[in-house]
């Protein structure tokens, strides 16, 4: 009786997924909850980016995104 050998690479368990899933557990923080205005914001800052053709300041965009949603919430009430 003549025993094989096996042929090509041992077979791995694979345990990418299973460390992916802690990973992702361990470092994400906890939730917080969307409201209008930061929602709103985010609305605004995507109009207002596209608009912008060069150099803009981060502090500044922001600012003005949140101005924007702030206006917004006031038309509403």
């Amino acid at each position: 009786m003549e025993i094989k050998k096996p042929r090509g690479r041992p077979t791995k368990v694979n345990n990418l997924l299973e460390e992916a899933r802690q990973f992702k557990q361990k470092k994400l923080p906890p939730d917080k909850p969307m409201t209008a205005r930061i929602y709103l914001a985010g609305q605004a800052l995507a109009g207002l980016l596209s608009n912008q053709t060069g150099y803009v300041r981060f502090e500044d965009i922001r600012r003005e995104a949140y101005d924007w949603a702030d206006k917004m919430l006031e038309e509403g009430s």
